[in-house]
């Protein structure tokens, strides 16, 4: 069983390829995922989302929309009947860069009352949360905002900050502060935010994915940490870690690494499927 909590198929992937490419993910093992919509460069007649919905296959999916901003239909209730209408599994407020709702990463712009009130509307309609992009000012407001207004909690894809410091990359403090409000870290693959001094096109060995996973689990245990790729996402991955498949060389990295079989059952997929379970209990 493997659960990515973030790959960016519906956004990245030609209409034409995207059935081919379902049956090699089910074929290499993905049994769920959430595809996130990444909204940030959509042409004005896709800002309504109308188009991207889950394709059909065995995979169980769910819808993740990514920069909630920069589909803002300019008025509180456009933003209701949109998150209504989605239903999505969760919701960042920003890529890179700020908006209406916070700053994104570099960006120390803090959380707006747009943004306040987007984090209501977000858990009205039972989504999560989404962390991810978000500048660590606006990662503080929009987390104490969540947890006053009882709305769930992740970062969908990200590394750890004290393995290779980039922005993008969660604190250890942040990765606590996620786990005490109940939420989960996703561990992204891409090799600039894995390993330090690598700029972008330059390329690491899947051992590092397997570090930022296992510091994590140290950090906060094996139960809030997941998977999140960001497969088409970004142009290249790790070395031997470019596909579904390879999942089952990371499980032996991670064994190798000291970590136990429950604690790989719930990286690759129990805690992505128990928090997604409680959600909908809600």
């Amino acid at each position: 069983m493997l659960f990515d909590l973030h790959n960016d198929l519906l956004t990245a992937c030609l209409p034409e390829d995207m059935p081919k490419t379902l049956a090699d993910y089910s074929a290499d093992g993905l049994t769920d995922a959430v595809f996130a919509v990444w909204t940030t460069e959509l042409s004005p007649s896709d800002r309504s989302l109308s188009r991207f919905v889950p394709p059909r296959t065995d995979i169980r999916l769910r819808l993740g929309i990514e920069d909630i901003g920069s589909v803002y239909p300019g008025t509180e209730s456009g933003l209701r009947e949109l998150l209504f209408r989605i239903m999505p599994a969760y919701v960042s407020l920003t890529w890179n860069g700020e908006n209406i709702f916070a700053g994104g990463c570099g960006r120390e712009t803090p959380l707006t009352d747009k943004g306040e009130r987007a984090i209501e509307l977000i858990a009205d309609c039972g989504a999560a949360l989404d962390l991810a992009h978000l500048s660590d000012t606006a990662f503080a407001g929009a987390l104490a905002k969540a947890k006053s207004c009882g709305c769930r909690v992740l970062c969908s894809h990200t590394a750890s900050r004290a393995l290779c410091d980039r922005l993008r990359c969660a604190t250890d403090g942040m990765a606590e502060s996620i786990a005490e409000a109940g939420g989960m870290i996703g561990v992204m693959a891409v090799p600039n935010f894995l390993c330090p001094g690598l700029r972008y096109g330059e390329n690491c060995g899947r051992e590092k994915y397997a570090e930022h996973i296992a510091h994590f689990c140290a950090v906060v245990g094996s139960e809030h940490v997941a998977i999140g790729t960001d497969f088409f996402g970004s142009a290249y991955y790790p070395r031997g870690m470019e596909r579904y498949s390879d999942f089952g060389y990371l499980a032996e990295d991670l064994a190798a690494a000291g970590l136990t079989e429950k604690d790989i059952e719930n990286i690759f997929y129990k805690t992505a499927a128990d928090f997604f379970a409680a959600g909908s209990d809600k």
